[in-house]
């Protein structure tokens, strides 16, 4: 994620984000359902690893992808 970021910004490429049952808004905020899956997914990913450099930069990535115009794909 981090790395689309880069070429996002230094590459000049484009980015179409799709959200799948999820709010962009909870994305970008760090809410909802969201915030408790992205938890417990940091909490495995990054266990016994403890750059936490590396956990904001993913988590201001997740947050520059939701600001972004995309495609919102939920069962309504």
């Amino acid at each position: 994620m981090v790395a689309i970021s880069d070429c996002r910004r230094e590459l000049n490429q484009t980015v179409i984000p799709v959200f799948y049952d999820v709010d962009p808004s909870h994305i970008r905020k760090h809410i909802g359902v969201f915030k408790d899956d992205y938890n417990s997914h940091i909490d495995k990913k990054f266990k016994y690893d403890v750059d936490l450099d590396k956990v904001d930069r993913w988590q201001e990535a997740m947050t520059e992808f939701a600001s972004l115009v995309g495609f919102d794909v939920r069962d309504k």
